[in-house]
Parts: structure tokens; C-alpha cells; sequence
């Protein structure tokens, strides 16, 4: 009967020096993550008027407000700090499902970025030219 190589090598390795003698592989390197995980962006809306959250650097802020341009009434950015939390872009108007011509009611959607630590109070206001605004949104945001 064959002994396997590896007994023979494992009972030479004994003899020659002992059990420190024995050779133990280190453990494999772990291997980098090759995933890198997004963060979802954090969508608020009417709801979290005056609230506050924490992002952190990098993440985004999506602001998603019930509108109706054929008003005269529109949602502007009225307050940031763009060092701590930058305005991606233009709003983007999504008009309710079944309203193929998108005059009537439907979401004005802003995306923001929370670029350096800080904190800032972002107030989107519901305003028609000339009038005073007639509805006020504010977040407090903190970056981390």
C-alpha cells in the first residue's frame, strides 16, 4: 500500500525539528471589495417639512414636491449653502399619470448633492411672479 506524499512529508517535517518545525500556510489575503456599494438617494417629501436629516458627503437629496404650473405657482429653491449641499441641474416637472400634455397638477423633483461637512436650511417656497410665496418647504440638512 502507498503512503500518501503528504504523510511521508508531514512525519519528515517531525522528526527533523519538532512541531515547530511544520510549516503553516498563511491564511489567503482577503480579496478587495469588488463591489463598491451606492448609497440610495434619500427622497423626501411634503411630509418632512421642518424636519431634519443627516447625509453624508457625496450622497444625494432627491426633493419631490406636489405642483401645478397651469397656477402660475411654482416651486424655486429659496435658501441653501451650494458649499454644503449643491443643486444638481434644473427641477424636473413629472406631471400626474394620464395627463399627456403635462399642464396640470403633478411633482416638481430637485436633486441635491451633500458636497462638504456642515449644516444648511433648505427652504423651497411655492411662488408666482409678482405674488408673495404662497407655501413654504424647509429641511434642515447636516453633512457629515
Amino acid at each position: 500500500m502507498r503512503t500518501p506524499l503528504l504523510m511521508v512529508v508531514f512525519g519528515l517535517a517531525l522528526a527533523a525539528g519538532g512541531p515547530s518545525a511544520v510549516a503553516v500556510a498563511a491564511p489567503a489575503p482577503a480579496l478587495p471589495n469588488l463591489v463598491v456599494p451606492v448609497a440610495e438617494p434619500m427622497v423626501v417629501g411634503t411630509d418632512a417639512n421642518g424636519t431634519a436629516v443627516t447625509l453624508s458627503s457625496g450622497n444625494e437629496l432627491v426633493v419631490a414636491l406636489p405642483d401645478n404650473p397651469s397656477t402660475g405657482y411654482r416651486w424655486q429653491v429659496g435658501e441653501t449653502d451650494e458649499n454644503v449641499l449643491h443643486q444638481e441641474g434644473e427641477p424636473q416637472f413629472r406631471p400626474n399619470p394620464g395627463d399627456l400634455l403635462g399642464t396640470g397638477p403633478g411633482t416638481s423633483v430637485w436633486a441635491f448633492t451633500a458636497a462638504n461637512p456642515g449644516t444648511v436650511r433648505l427652504s423651497m417656497v411655492s411662488v408666482r411672479p409678482g405674488s408673495a410665496p404662497a407655501q413654504e418647504f424647509t429641511l434642515n440638512v447636516t453633512v457629515n
